[in-house]
């Protein structure tokens, strides 16, 4: 049986996670959407706080096909937080492998959070978005080179949406060789980073229904965390659009399993 570990990098979501589980099981639930999860158990890690991790040595043993990396409520730039930076550090190492070891064919797969913790490993820029928050469900535009390697009809896709945090680049060549982004929206151009056989990110969230992101925003209005125009155009598009989770599972799945 092959084996994903899911790290989970934020505590379970006030009044969300008795229906809807932690971060991780999203996760879990989100890729065993696609049939190729049928030939995978997942081994989930507690990496917030006491930075639950699988060893490298497990992971040179092949013990593991993937790691996936949650989202968090966290900021991927807090350096006060010491398990993010060991985190940074941990990612460093696996990237490394990956550019020199042959043999070693762990894969990196992350989502907001996730997704931009690899790639401050990558030695990418992250922080606040200067334009601003993107929330619901949202269409992304695929680019060109990774929709030729995923053959979908499609040229876009919609993902459920919910940082103010990015990946802080404006044009692929400041990526590290041989890799490319995912997609863009008008607010964020690095919508995901993907390099081949190693690492696959979306900045929004395949692991969110749109449900789930209904009940998100409705506490992120009530509590203020949100603008409220924010939350009214984001729950509009939520009635609009149609989730694609379904979709960004078969590729996250179809990468990990190739």
């Amino acid at each position: 049986m092959h084996c994903i570990a899911v790290l989970v990098l934020d505590t379970p979501a006030p009044g969300l996670s008795n229906k809807y589980g932690d971060f991780g099981d999203q996760g879990i639930e989100m890729m065993k959407e696609s049939s190729l999860a049928d030939d995978y158990q997942f081994d989930k890690f507690t990496t917030i706080g006491d930075f639950q991790v699988p060893s490298l040595e497990d992971l040179r043993a092949g013990k593991y096909d993937a790691l996936y990396l949650s989202g968090s409520r966290c900021d991927s730039f807090d350096d006060s937080k010491v398990w993010i930076c060991q985190l940074v550090q941990y990612l460093k190492q696996i990237l490394d492998l990956q550019k020199e070891d042959k043999d070693f064919q762990v894969k990196l797969i992350g989502v907001c959070f996730g997704h931009q913790i690899i790639a401050r490993a990558a030695g990418l820029p992250v922080g606040r978005n200067p334009k601003g928050w993107e929330v619901g469900l949202t269409q992304v535009m695929f680019n060109d080179e990774f929709h030729k390697t995923i053959q979908t009809a499609e040229n876009h896709f919609h993902v459920v949406e919910m940082h103010q945090d990015t990946v802080l680049i404006d044009r692929q060549s400041l990526l590290p060789e041989q890799w490319v982004i995912v997609g863009s929206t008008n607010k964020c151009f690095c919508q995901g980073l993907y390099w081949s056989d190693h690492v696959l990110t979306f900045q929004g969230h395949p692991e969110f229904t749109t449900d789930y992101s209904n009940r998100l925003i409705e506490s992120r209005d009530r509590d203020g965390g949100l603008p409220k125009e924010v939350c009214q155009e984001a729950m509009q598009r939520n009635r609009q659009l149609t989730n694609d989770s379904l979709m960004l599972s078969s590729i996250i799945m179809r990468f990990i399993s190739n």
